[in-house]
């Protein structure tokens, strides 16, 4: 591990941004930050996060019913488990905590967890772009009809994918070789009905929405404290950058550097001082993580007091 290149490119990102933040702001004026925030909107907003993990687990345990039907507790453990992980760990290696948890407890073959997972994860890149093109057309000059439509498109647009997919498929089925037999087998998880597809896409789009406007909400609670008050529309795209930033080839410990990079160059374009907008995600980060911690901690312990009473 020290031999890797990726490890020692996170370790410089999380030293960059310490030395970044206490050079241009400093560590205890970041921090002085969450005196303005009262512990009922923290209370309120780790709440939230609750519901949204609650809203992944049933995410997962819909797309994978076959296998885990009658498992919910044991599936909700392994979903934070797996984004435990996967906020924790750089280069999004965390993400193959979920196959090898899936393949231990479900017996579900890899070949058909991966893939998948990709198939969920290109979906949240979706919710996450089509989320924040919707909020972008809340600031610029167009009619409420325009918009609408606008909107309207950009949600139904994934429902060409399936027909597509399933031509696909059908393609490969019908000329049958040995890599052709393979793609199938891997695409052997993925939806093949409009209703599984719809639902899939229901819960990720739910649950982004909630994440995000809890991450807007407190991003701009956090620039308030520091400078003048920002619209709710650019805090949320500050807070979607941020959440882009993790498909990025190279992320610090943690995301550290990365994520408040992404916020930043989401926040720069609207105005917001560049010193402010990095103090104010370094605390969102803070809150990211923090919460992670706490609800991972929770949820796992509930889970496994479950788990143990379904045994006996």
């Amino acid at each position: 591990m020290l031999k890797s290149w990726k490890f020692w490119a996170s370790t410089g990102l999380l030293a960059g941004l310490i030395y970044l933040v206490e050079s241009s702001f400093g560590w205890l004026n970041v921090l002085a930050s969450w005196k303005s925030i009262a512990p009922q909107t923290l209370a309120v907003a780790v709440g939230l996060m609750l519901v949204s993990y609650m809203l992944r687990a049933v995410r997962f345990y819909d797309f994978f019913y076959h296998y885990c039907q009658g498992q919910f507790s044991l599936l909700t453990r392994i979903t934070v488990i797996h984004n435990f992980f996967n906020n924790l760990l750089p280069m999004r290696s965390g993400e193959t905590t979920f196959p090898l948890l899936m393949k231990q407890q479900f017996g579900l073959p890899y070949r058909h967890s991966a893939p998948a997972l990709l198939w969920l994860r290109l979906l949240d890149l979706y919710a996450l772009l089509v989320l924040a093109a919707i909020y972008l057309t809340d600031l610029l000059p167009v009619s409420d009809v325009i918009q609408l439509s606008f909107s309207a498109a950009l949600l139904l647009l994934p429902l060409i994918v399936l027909p597509l997919q399933n031509r696909i498929e059908g393609f490969l089925q019908a000329h049958p070789s040995g890599w052709s037999g393979k793609v199938v087998d891997l695409m052997h998880a993925l939806p093949k009905s409009p209703w599984p597809f719809v639902r899939a896409l229901f819960w990720t789009l739910i649950n982004w929405a909630l994440k995000l406007a809890v991450y807007a909400w407190l991003l701009q609670q956090f620039l308030s404290s520091t400078s003048d008050p920002v619209p709710f529309a650019q805090s949320w795209v500050g807070a979607t950058t941020g959440e882009l930033s993790s498909v990025l080839p190279i992320n610090g410990v943690a995301g550290a550097g990365t994520y408040e990079a992404g916020i930043v160059a989401g926040l720069l374009p609207w105005g917001v001082d560049k010193s402010n907008a990095l103090a104010a995600a370094v605390n969102l980060h803070l809150f990211v993580l923090g919460s992670t911690f706490l609800l991972t901690g929770v949820i796992a312990l509930l889970t496994s007091r479950i788990k143990r009473s379904d045994k006996h």
